[in-house]
């Protein structure tokens, strides 16, 4: 594949949801391992264009937001119709990729059950599951707080969700933050950095008043690069079925996963650091489209503190 030239290389289109995009990052680095020496594009949401700085690729980015009735398709399809491309990864089966120059490559739906990450790597035809990466240079790491950088120990926190209904209490986030961290804890001493987006400041300032300034880094509203460079660094990182989360787990973080109306095994945290734990209870209809989220009540309840300190426990094993 490697052999496929054109004058304008390679063409990917990522999914829409910054979860699913980290989750297809383990596949787009085979891409570019499959098209040595190719300028690459990419077509991705705007805040997700960061995580590109470092492809190791001629790479050009090309934030895609979404507007009304399709518009953002008619306006990337105007803009690239006179390139043509060796190839062409539409990870979203898009309109504009149907009618660009070069041939196309999707992604297959699987039949019965199959993680995301499994359907993002079969893009690239037969082969193996493509864990997700990030790309990152020491630079991210250098520009983290002083705190952040100094600590011996550091806990990332994600409090938080798309909807309501899989957002864990923001409550116990603190008291397992509190627990995990205090004298006789698993991470005792740690540092405790919540991270997402500015929406999310509010549950982090709970999170603060629980363990104290002198341990805790507010994170929330830093860059997508900047917070893998603090995932990589973590010695845990616990939270709800997110972006957050698929982040730690490309970025090497121990990782658990708080699951309840959705479904761990289409969108658990990927690799063998990381793990997922259940609300008990929780009507749920596994699959790829879930109707049972709730938008205005939360089905996180029945998950307690004391099983998400159990199940963060299993995941560290004997290592303290």
């Amino acid at each position: 594949m490697g052999g496929e030239r054109a004058a304008d290389g390679v063409l990917i289109i990522t999914g829409s949801l910054i979860g699913d995009l980290i989750m297809s990052t383990g596949a787009i680095a085979e891409i570019v391992r499959r098209h040595p020496g190719a300028p690459v594009t990419v077509v991705c949401p705007p805040a997700t264009a960061v995580l590109f700085r470092h492809l190791p690729a001629e790479t050009e980015v090309i934030p895609l937001a979404k507007k009304k009735r399709g518009e953002h398709w008619l306006e990337l399809w105007w803009k690239l119709r006179k390139r043509r491309w060796a190839r062409i990864y539409d990870f979203r089966n898009s309109g504009a990729g149907r009618f660009l120059n070069g041939p196309r490559s999707l992604t297959r739906r699987a039949g019965g059950i199959a993680h995301k990450v499994l359907e993002a790597s079969s893009i690239l035809g037969e082969g193996p599951a493509r864990a997700p990466v990030v790309w990152l240079t020491g630079a991210e790491r250098e520009a983290l707080p002083p705190a952040i950088r100094a600590a011996k120990r550091l806990l990332v926190i994600g409090p938080g969700a798309t909807r309501i209904g899989k957002a864990w209490p923001v409550e116990r986030f603190a008291a397992l933050a509190a627990r995990l961290t205090g004298p006789g804890g698993r991470l005792e001493g740690a540092v405790v950095a919540p991270t997402g987006g500015p929406m999310d400041r509010p549950a982090a300032a709970v999170i603060g008043a629980a363990v104290g300034p002198e341990r805790f880094v507010d994170m929330t509203g830093a860059d997508l690069l900047t917070t893998a460079a603090l995932m990589a660094g973590a010695d845990l990182f616990v939270g709800n079925d997110s972006g957050m989360m698929h982040l730690a787990a490309a970025a090497g973080a121990p990782t658990l996963g708080l699951f309840g109306p959705t479904d761990e095994r289409l969108y658990g945290p990927w690799g063998e650091r990381a793990a997922a734990v259940r609300a008990p209870g929780v009507d749920v209809v596994f699959g790829k489209v879930s109707k049972t989220v709730s938008p205005t009540e939360n089905q996180m309840g029945a998950l307690t503190v004391d099983e998400v300190a159990a199940a963060a426990d299993r995941l560290l094993g004997d290592g303290r």
